[in-house]
């Protein structure tokens, strides 16, 4: 499996590729998601379920084939997200994820998903901002996601 790592900022694109320069199976590269060739993007549900379809889910990640002709991949991915509790009127992160990262949950689950589905022979492209990564002062996520790459992908 190839991933890329779009953003069209400069600064996270510097940040993003210093954590995951180790890795060769990733690329971070400056460009916009309907640039890059890959068979499938991963990207926000608040993003991806008013023009893909699926909804919300919170165990696993789902994927979509993207019929709108959009420039887009050819498949959706969309990352669930960590489960969670009602307790009262307040809903709340279940207590054995409250310490899971957000960004290593969603890109975890996602690659696991996109590996049952595909295999290893795909290119995947995590679009940053189509993910809501795209800070480029946030030190916590791309270690999240380096981290969740890593393991996702020695499964």
């Amino acid at each position: 499996m190839k991933i890329y790592v779009a953003t069209n900022n400069p600064q996270t694109a510097g940040s993003w590729a210093n954590v995951l320069r180790a890795r060769d199976d990733v690329e971070v590269i400056e460009a916009r998601a309907v640039s890059v060739q890959a068979d499938i993007i991963v990207m926000a549900g608040a993003w991806a379920f008013e023009r893909y379809g699926g909804r919300p889910t919170r165990d696993e990640a789902q994927i979509l084939p993207n019929e709108t002709g959009d420039g887009m991949p050819l498949w959706v991915a969309i990352p669930p997200y960590r489960p969670f509790v009602r307790k009262g009127n307040e809903i709340t992160v279940r207590e054995d994820f409250a310490e899971v990262s957000p960004a290593y949950f969603a890109i975890a689950q996602s690659l696991r998903a996109i590996r049952r589905e595909f295999g290893n022979g795909v290119v995947v492209l995590l679009d940053l901002p189509l993910l809501g990564m795209d800070d480029p002062c946030d030190e916590q996520t791309p270690l999240s996601v380096a981290t969740a790459i890593g393991e996702a992908m020695s499964e």
